[in-house]
């Protein structure tokens, strides 16, 4: 009975554990499942801030005072109308550029002439928003001007609004 018996006798291995293995596997998968969703979930959330939220963001982020957060909204407003002002001096010039592109022969001299202008437009945007920018980090302690501009450098940090984005040369 020996031999025989321990053969025929089931193995205590493998196949009672089976149930948890599969159980715990299921459980993990589970929990992969649900820290995705939440991870997916904010990130379109954070997408989706407003980019007054952003700015609001950036400012609670460094901790600034009082005096910085008046500094800071003040360029966050220079940026805005200087933004509005390069799309309202731009746009007029760029359709006029692709109304002449639409026609059977387009005059190079026109087009020339307003892609020119939209770029010193541009120019001038980037400089003015350049002395604005020195002007607010001028006011801020070298580890907090390193933080924000470490901040502003990071085109692919989806916190960064876009219109700091546009500072970058």
């Amino acid at each position: 009975m020996s031999a025989e018996t321990e053969s025929v006798a089931p193995r205590r291995g493998v196949l009672p554990r089976l149930p948890w293995i599969l159980l715990a596997l299921s459980l993990a998968l589970n929990l992969f499942f649900i820290g995705g969703f939440f991870w997916v979930r904010g990130e379109a959330a954070r997408a989706q801030m407003r980019p007054a939220e952003r700015f609001e963001l950036i400012a609670h982020e460094l901790n600034l005072d009082a005096k910085q957060r008046g500094a800071f909204e003040h360029f966050v407003g220079l940026m805005r109308m200087r933004a509005r002002h390069l799309r309202e001096s731009n746009q007029p010039l760029i359709e006029e550029a692709w109304g002449e592109l639409a026609k059977p022969k387009p005059d190079d001299a026109v087009i020339d002439h307003d892609l020119e202008a939209a770029a010193a437009n541009r120019h001038a945007f980037q400089v003015e928003t350049s002395h604005a920018l020195r002007s607010f980090l001028a006011g801020l302690s070298d580890e907090l001007r390193t933080r924000f501009v470490e901040f502003a450098k990071n085109r692919q940090n989806r916190d960064v609004p876009p219109l700091l984005r546009q500072l970058q040369p």
